[in-house]
């Protein structure tokens, strides 16, 4: 196939390979805990993230099991995770708008607590 006849082919490729995020949609990073990590319940627990917010975000909020626990205006730093009770635990750092909306960007883990 000859891309030079295709641009339109190519365009479309590009777009289904490529993340939005590459195109500076944002993005969040979740660097600890890791994805599956077992955290002791009498320690204290930090999450530790980056954020790109994207054009549409302002800060970030952050969620233990759908429940907003915290709100962080720093793009990038940590959050010390109140005690948290034994078993799967789901944390998420999510972008929200000046009025603390969501705007789509977020990134969650799952986390077991003993």
């Amino acid at each position: 196939m000859n891309f030079r006849t295709h641009p339109a082919r190519l365009a479309l490729g590009l777009l289904l390979v490529v993340p939005a995020t590459s195109f500076g949609q944002g993005k969040v990073m979740i660097t600890t805990p890791a994805e599956g990590a077992t955290l002791d319940a009498m320690d204290e627990n930090k999450l530790v993230y980056e954020v790109d917010p994207g054009p549409r975000g302002d800060h970030v909020h952050v969620y233990i099991d759908g429940k907003e626990v915290g709100i962080l205006r720093k793009l990038k730093g940590s959050y010390t995770l109140e005690t948290l009770t034994s078993g799967k635990r789901d944390l998420c750092v999510k972008v929200v708008n000046k009025a603390h909306v969501p705007v789509g960007i977020e990134k969650c883990i799952q986390v077991t607590v003993k």
